[in-house]
């Protein structure tokens, strides 16, 4: 026996360093470059994220046109592939980390009540240290978005996305989504078998599917760790080009744009990109001494994020992710060897859904606290109090994240200095509006719900009762409106999805660019990732990214009307 178990570790071992050693020295891609080759490109791309890579393969596809993609940070490492391990990205080098400002209405049992904001920094970005799940929302979240934009206009760029994108559904054995699924039945709520980017048991992204499709051409060049400071316009608000910073020296150059810039820097950083260039709300351009190049009101202003609150709950059957299988030898052999088991999932089972509150169930039975817990933030008397089974390593269980899909707080971005280096002021303003908070109660009630379904009970389901010390003064009770109030305000949490702060629409003053993404009063100016979104969908925005950032391409190219 312990024969045999020497020789699968020798396989697996063998397998993952001919791996490394082959993507190390056979697949070295001829379009990244130290330095721009070229002092003028017809585009540059601002931002590799999930846009951006997608921009950089469709514009390139261009034979004559030469396209520059710029990106801050460098390439992610290998751990980024395996799908389970994205929390472990969070708080390193490839996380952007920003932080919210002290949050009044929520985020009391966070340290100085400010939420961590994980975004990706490097080659594929968020798209690289995301969860990996799939959706394009509801047909209803397009109802009130402006003509060109609407599902069935956007309809066509979902197909092409979800053929592109390699869409896994779950394993059919996992018995906690088929637990869910019944409750679709018994409650008269949408429940959906959860799907995520996964290919041949790695991460799946626009770096995957797009970027490293493109990146041996030509007349693509991509140079990471150039980190864009500046946009620059002329006299009369036309794109001249960027003025960047290598990082690896220090050393400033200044890159011209023949046809465009486009702008993929994400909900925050690209807001905080313009009003440093001179575009955006005249009193942030006054306060930092920034010379106004044009004022549009509207920038950083919209800023919408779900916000979302774990649920804990026991499980008696063994049907969960434990740190205990994760580490098990025989789940590490089917990931390296084979590609599949635990480490290829995401955790995720299932979405179930009613009306705008949502579950999303997470078959996570231990909570590692030392990574979860400085991820996010929590202190820890309440991360001890919300995950009870911090210090096991074998506890059965799960989580439902609650959320409201369609939240109707609003925040802002807004400059802190005049300096690049210096992170925006992000103000999320989580469960500002009443509303979100009833909403958020009414999600937490569906996972009740569920839980009390007969095979979620044959499963030895029972909801745990955090102990928080903000809340010992009311009923011990999710069906307490004051109690599950007072859980959602002590432990929600981001739901990583931030847009809306370079909306679209057709009026400046509350809108920043036109309804083909062209920033209102420049030439040669657009942004593409998810500052744009016109409001939040009922889902994980990702793939929507990639369709706009497809249609984007399209208008850019000319095979659709731009008007």
């Amino acid at each position: 026996m312990f024969r045999t178990l020497w020789n699968y570790s020798m396989v697996s071992l063998s397998v993952l360093l001919v791996s490394l050693v082959f993507r190390r020295h056979l697949q070295s891609p001829a379009s990244i470059v130290d330095r721009p080759l070229m002092k003028k490109y017809d585009y540059i791309v601002v931002g590799a994220g999930t846009a951006g890579c997608v921009l950089a393969s469709r514009l390139s596809e261009q034979a004559n046109a030469s396209v520059l993609l710029l990106e801050a940070g460098g390439l992610f490492g290998w751990l980024s592939n395996v799908p389970l391990a994205a929390p472990a990205l969070q708080r390193s080098q490839v996380d952007w980390s920003y932080q919210s400002t002290p949050q009044l209405h929520s985020t009391r049992g966070m340290l100085s009540t400010r939420q961590r904001l994980p975004r990706g920094k490097g080659l594929g970005g968020s798209g690289q240290l995301n969860y990996l799940v799939h959706s394009f929302g509801r047909v209803q979240d397009y109802a009130d978005w402006p003509k060109g934009w609407t599902h069935p206009e956007l309809q066509p760029y979902f197909d092409r996305v979800a053929q592109r994108m390699s869409l896994t559904d779950l394993a059919p054995e996992w018995k906690l989504a088929d637990a869910a699924l019944e409750a679709q039945q018994l409650l008269n709520v949408t429940v959906q078998r959860a799907q995520s980017s996964v290919r041949f048991g790695k991460r799946w992204g626009s770096l995957q599917s797009h970027l490293q499709q493109a990146w041996n051409r030509q007349n693509l060049h991509i140079v990471m760790n150039a980190r864009v400071t500046k946009i620059l316009l002329d006299a009369n608000n036309s794109i001249e080009g960027v003025r960047l910073r290598y990082e690896d020296d220090g050393t400033r150059d200044e890159i011209r744009a023949d046809r465009e810039v486009i702008v993929c820097a994400g909900a925050i950083a690209s807001p905080q990109l313009l009003m440093l260039s001179g575009i955006g709300p005249s009193d942030q351009l006054l306060k930092h001494q920034i010379a106004m190049q044009l004022e549009l009101p509207a920038v950083g202003q919209n800023y919408v994020d779900h916000f979302t609150t774990p649920m804990y709950g026991y499980l008696e059957a063994p049907v969960s992710i434990t740190i205990n299988r994760v580490m098990s030898l025989p789940t590490i052999m089917d990931y390296f060897v084979f590609g599949n088991g635990l480490l290829a999932t995401n955790g995720i089972m299932a979405i179930a859904r009613l009306d705008t509150s949502a579950v999303i169930l997470a078959a996570i039975g231990t909570a590692n606290e030392k990574l979860l817990k400085d991820i996010s933030d929590y202190r820890t008397d309440t991360f001890r109090s919300m995950f009870p089974t911090y210090n096991s390593t074998d506890s059965e269980g799960f989580t439902f994240m609650s959320l409201c899909h369609q939240p109707k707080s609003r925040g802002n971005v807004s400059l802190a200095s005049s300096s690049i280096d210096d992170q925006p002021n992000i103000e999320p303003a989580y469960l500002e509006h009443p509303d979100d908070v009833n909403c958020s109660i009414k999600a937490m009630r569906l996972g009740l719900a569920i839980i009390d379904t007969p095979k979620f009970q044959e499963l030895g389901a029972r909801p745990h009762l955090p102990d928080f010390k903000e809340c010992r003064h009311l009923p011990q009770d999710y069906h307490d409106d004051d109690y599950a109030e007072c859980v959602v305000k002590v432990a929600g949490i981001t739901g990583h999805h931030p847009s809306g702060t370079c909306v679209m629409g057709e009026d400046w003053l509350d809108s920043v660019v036109d309804l083909s993404l062209r920033v209102h009063g420049v030439e040669g100016l657009r942004i593409v990732d998810a500052s744009v979104l016109p409001g939040p969908i009922s889902g994980t925005p990702n793939s929507l990214i990639i369709a706009l950032a497809e249609k984007a391409a399209d208008l850019i190219i000319g095979l659709v009307d731009s008007h």
